[in-house]
């Protein structure tokens, strides 16, 4: 009995001290690679924000939604792609975002081309 008595009260002062413990939180240093993760959010914030300023049609949003996904889908194949080098992945990077920017180009009117450049002037 007594030695049930003694283990409680050892149990009770180990929880008690325990629980004042004061936990100090962790800082957490940003890295390049959390500085590119947020640039890519930003770029794509812009980017959102230039295309609603275009005022698209319901059609054009979706020929734009098909155009980016198969981007998306390019990108990830050249990415992916081990046996291209770092050269020959950036050049087909770059023949890839001129190939998008033309079909979106080819996707707006003109009215909607001249919104586009200028705001890609003023955010490149």
């Amino acid at each position: 009995m007594k030695i049930s008595i003694i283990a409680f009260t050892l149990l009770l002062i180990t929880l008690s001290t325990s629980a004042q413990i004061e936990r100090k939180p962790v800082v957490v240093k940003q890295d390049s690679a959390q500085t590119s993760t947020n640039d890519n959010e930003v770029d794509k914030q812009s980017r959102k924000e230039r295309f609603k300023e275009l005022d698209l049609t319901l059609e054009q949003k979706g020929k734009m939604k098909e155009i980016m996904q198969a981007n998306k889908a390019a990108k990830e194949a050249i990415d992916n792609n081990t046996q291209l080098s770092e050269q020959e992945k950036k050049k087909q990077m770059r023949e890839l975002q001129r190939s998008q920017m033309m079909k979106v180009q080819a996707v707006l009117t003109p009215e909607q081309r001249e919104k586009f450049k200028a705001s890609r002037q003023n955010n490149p």
